[in-house]
């Protein structure tokens, strides 16, 4: 069972609260749905004249994305890709592959460029002081694929800042695209925690499983029962302050699959700029803990 705990009610503001859910525009809605059946699509190209897949999903999924009905292509893009994660985990991850590092579907693309999306980019990246450059960071796109199973909550994050993943800039903006229904919440989604972007680089550590979490024992007011947590819809988006600290809400699903699509916009013209943030393929690429020694925690000292 869901757990219950005290949530703000607020609707959010980037600037007080670091994160904002974004009520669609017709334009906006197009574009997403756009991105949508195009995953769909490709998702029939991989399973297409496999004879381990079934057959009639995939011709109810081909007819439900000519009929641009997302509603009913979401049901049978769920058949299949659960069947995908029971018979060939390896080509379920180039779902993943398409849309990380870089997105490489053109609509998926296409968001950054949508008027809603620059309204919301521009009224972030405030110009009064300095111009500010724009750029899409390093790492800074992710097609999440979260099949059901109790495997997978490895992959959850746990309390975090982007900020040590991404590194390039303080000066980030999130956006978090729920493309799946996710069945009231039962499917997982992202737990975000209001005003803790005002906190700046907080001291941070890693879990079990390498991901870097903020350290919260370091800040005894932080009340994790403060939370927003994604209300779980299909084609549901927030912007996030990229210093905003949140974290995954794991699937309790026995049969859904989540689909959650991040992409991000960095300012590189900040004084804090780290050039080539995170690339390590780069021989001038960092690691948070290299460059915030005094921040960083070694997980055994902890």
């Amino acid at each position: 069972m869901k757990e219950t705990m005290r949530q703000t009610t607020t609707t959010g503001s980037l600037a007080e609260e670091g994160w904002e859910k974004i009520v669609f525009s017709e334009a906006l809605k197009s574009d997403v749905e756009a991105l949508f059946f195009d995953v769909c699509n490709y998702l029939l190209v991989l399973v297409k004249d496999d004879s381990r897949f079934d057959e009639s999903a995939q011709r109810r999924l081909r007819e439900a994305v000519k009929d641009r009905d997302a509603v009913a292509a979401e049901r049978h893009l769920q058949t299949i890709t659960l069947e995908l994660n029971a018979k060939d985990r390896k080509l379920l991850g180039k779902l993943y592959d398409l849309g990380t590092r870089p997105m490489r579907l053109m609509s998926g693309m296409r968001l950054f460029f949508n008027p809603q999306i620059q309204q919301i980019v521009e009224r972030f990246f405030d110009h009064s002081e300095a111009p500010s450059i724009l750029v899409r960071p390093f790492n800074g796109e992710t097609l999440h694929v979260f099949p059901p199973g109790e495997e997978n909550y490895r992959y959850n994050l746990p309390v975090h800042q982007d900020f040590p993943y991404l590194l390039q800039s303080e000066k980030q903006l999130t956006f978090w695209l729920n493309l799946t229904d996710n069945l009231n919440g039962e499917a997982g989604g992202v737990r975000i925690y209001p005003r803790t972007h005002k906190l700046g680089l907080p001291k941070t550590t890693k879990n079990a499983f390498g991901h870097y979490e903020v350290a919260i024992e370091h800040y005894p007011d932080f009340d994790q029962s403060d939370h927003v947590e994604s209300a779980s819809g299909m084609f549901e988006l927030y912007a996030i302050d990229s210093l905003t600290w949140h974290s995954s809400v794991p699937s309790i699903s026995k049969d859904s699959t989540r689909l959650t699509y991040i992409f991000r916009v960095s300012d590189i013209g900040t004084p804090d700029r780290i050039p080539y943030g995170a690339d390590r393929s780069h021989p001038q690429g960092k690691r948070f803990e290299d460059l915030y020694p005094e921040l960083y925690i070694e997980p055994a000292t902890r």
